[in-house]
């Protein structure tokens, strides 16, 4: 069976994390043929992350939908699949079986299947709504990024990575470099997040944190694996939460605590978390969290159900039955 794989485009980000595992699992694991396209005029693509697709797959990019049309008549796969935002447009074809993948919260049916990423999402939405998840798939690694980054081994050090703009809880940013100021054997590590301490003002011009660090993206695994293993917990701060939160997951599975929003109106992560992980509504709660010598959570056995196999199956099922 022949596969396409869309995304309008190819970057660091998680659904572009999640394509490259379906794709590559549809290989290894059903024994299927995986193909990628994308809209190579999106301004969000990565050259890394097209380079790293194109080390591992045929990839094919378009220009306008007439382009697509004619890369699906050439190749002639078997199922179309396409992960977006789940709103009806033109990325979608009657040449083959149409399989659309929602990310958010919408509800415009088209294509031969409509799913979710999260159960919380199709249960959100209703409307006897299916759902297939991320794989969270981390290689193993004892590394850590500690030496690279002139990290002592002895700081904790809080970690994050994600989209520039996914770390947008005002009062949160202004918590770490607080901390940071007042706590040099504390680190906080971002990957990917536009940089919050820059001085706004001339008079803070001279203002540094050297245990505030930030890292450009990078979608490389195993340097996703060492990143993690720096971190002492990881704290989310995305004001509206996560359809899914991959990020939160890749922390989870390798036993790192989870420190997050408690007030998010997008939950999958909460329902998946439960009480195995620490909540914070306010400052003051955040920095008692932080400031604990105790962060004992466990979330790992939670995230253990989103393995390969176990997400392919439902790929499977859903998808290309």
């Amino acid at each position: 069976m022949k596969v396409l794989f869309h995304e309008n485009q190819l970057s660091y980000r998680g659904t572009s994390v999640a394509l490259y595992d379906y794709a590559h699992y549809n290989v290894e694991l059903l024994g299927n043929e995986s193909i990628i396209v994308y809209n190579k005029s999106s301004l969000y693509n990565s050259e890394s992350a097209i380079a790293k697709f194109k080390n591992r797959f045929k990839v094919f990019s378009y220009e306008t939908i007439e382009d697509l049309s004619i890369i699906i008549e050439k190749e002639k796969p078997d199922v179309f699949y396409a992960i977006k935002s789940g709103e009806r447009d033109q990325v979608s074809t009657d040449k083959c079986k149409c399989c659309v993948h929602a990310v958010f919260k919408v509800y415009e049916p088209h294509g031969d299947v409509y799913a979710y990423v999260s159960d919380w999402l199709a249960k959100e939405v209703g409307q006897g709504a299916t759902y297939v998840p991320h794989i969270i798939d981390l290689p193993f690694t004892k590394k850590s990024l500690h030496r690279d980054l002139n990290i002592p081994e002895t700081a904790r050090v809080f970690g994050y990575y994600g989209g520039a703009d996914s770390f947008d809880i005002d009062f949160v940013k202004k918590l770490v470099k607080r901390i940071a100021k007042d706590n040099r054997n504390i680190y906080f590590l971002f990957m990917g997040v536009d940089d919050f301490t820059k001085p706004r003002y001339f008079w803070q011009r001279d203002r540094k944190y050297e245990n505030i660090i930030f890292l450009p993206p990078n979608s490389d695994l195993e340097y996703k694996a060492r990143f993690v293993n720096t971190c002492f917990a990881m704290l989310h701060a995305r004001l509206r939460g996560e359809t899914f939160g991959m990020a939160i997951g890749e922390f989870a599975i390798r036993d790192v605590p989870i420190i997050t929003y408690a007030n998010s109106p997008e939950r999958s992560h909460i329902e998946t978390l439960g009480d195995n992980a620490y909540y914070y509504s306010s400052e003051i709660e955040l920095k008692s969290i932080l400031m604990s010598s105790d962060l004992g959570k466990s979330a790992k056995a939670r995230y253990e159900q989103f393995s390969p196999v176990n997400v392919m199956q439902k790929f499977k099922d859903v998808f290309l039955t």
